[in-house]
């Protein structure tokens, strides 16, 4: 059974998709607010992309619009669609500045600036990806909203070494993929991940399957966007 069920998912590698070729990642990230780094591994073939933290698997299906997050430790899973996922998440911020973004450029490195805000990214230039595929490494793809910073991130992925970074929209346009990167806002919280690892590793079947007699619960995005409409609506004294 498990190996027909990572037979279905390779089978979703076509021409057209997101990741026509297998891509494993291994990225930490660190985390601002609690001052830890956690390691996550994606499995990135086809439309969809697998992401692994510990027991937590998360399944993100870009061709069906579905997301699917297993809990192999709690014995729990959701189902939910991109659409009721895009619905929960809270609008996009709008820009505080009317400011430009200065670019500095060092062969695959770019520094990105606007007042205190900054952005830093490295490219690997060695791995092709298209802008869509791009944006869904670095969060930018429906469901979620993107960023300006985001956005900025994605344009630097685009721009050939030593060139300026341009509004580039074509999906056929070869993309580098961001291996570093760090956002630093106005407030001077700092976000930082990397890669540590680019090679083409499948995901272990047992990780897709649903374990039996898992209870079925609700999406874990769209529980914390309820809760904190919840607490937005008490009232302040």
């Amino acid at each position: 059974m498990g190996a027909s069920v990572l037979a279905a998912w390779l089978a979703v590698t076509s021409f057209g998709a997101l990741f026509p070729t297998p891509l494993h990642l291994v990225r930490r990230i660190d985390d601002p607010i609690s001052g830890r780094s956690e390691t996550v591994e994606e499995y990135c073939s086809g439309n969809r992309v697998v992401t692994v933290n510990g027991h937590l698997v998360v399944i993100a299906d870009y061709g069906e619009q579905l997301l699917t997050e297993i809990d192999h430790q709690r014995l729990t899973y959701s189902i939910t669609r991109f659409d009721e996922i895009a619905k929960a998440l809270p609008p996009a911020a709008s820009a505080k500045t009317n400011a430009e973004w200065k670019v500095s450029a060092l062969g695959n490195a770019y520094e990105i600036t606007r007042g205190r805000e900054a952005v830093r990214v490295t490219i690997d230039r060695t791995v092709s990806l298209t802008r869509e595929a791009v944006e869904v490494l670095i969060g930018a793809a429906y469901p979620k909203r993107r960023s300006e910073e985001q956005e900025q991130i994605v344009r630097a992925a685009g721009t050939p070494a030593g060139g300026r970074i341009a509004a580039q929209s074509d999906s056929e346009s070869l993309y580098g993929l961001p291996v570093e990167q760090s956002v630093t806002y106005e407030d001077g919280l700092r976000m930082h991940n990397v890669i540590v690892r680019v090679d083409g590793d499948l995901p272990s079947s047992q990780l897709l399957l649903i374990d039996p007699g898992a209870t079925r619960v609700e999406s874990r995005l769209t529980r914390t966007a309820r809760e904190l409409q919840q607490l937005d609506a008490l009232p302040r004294h």
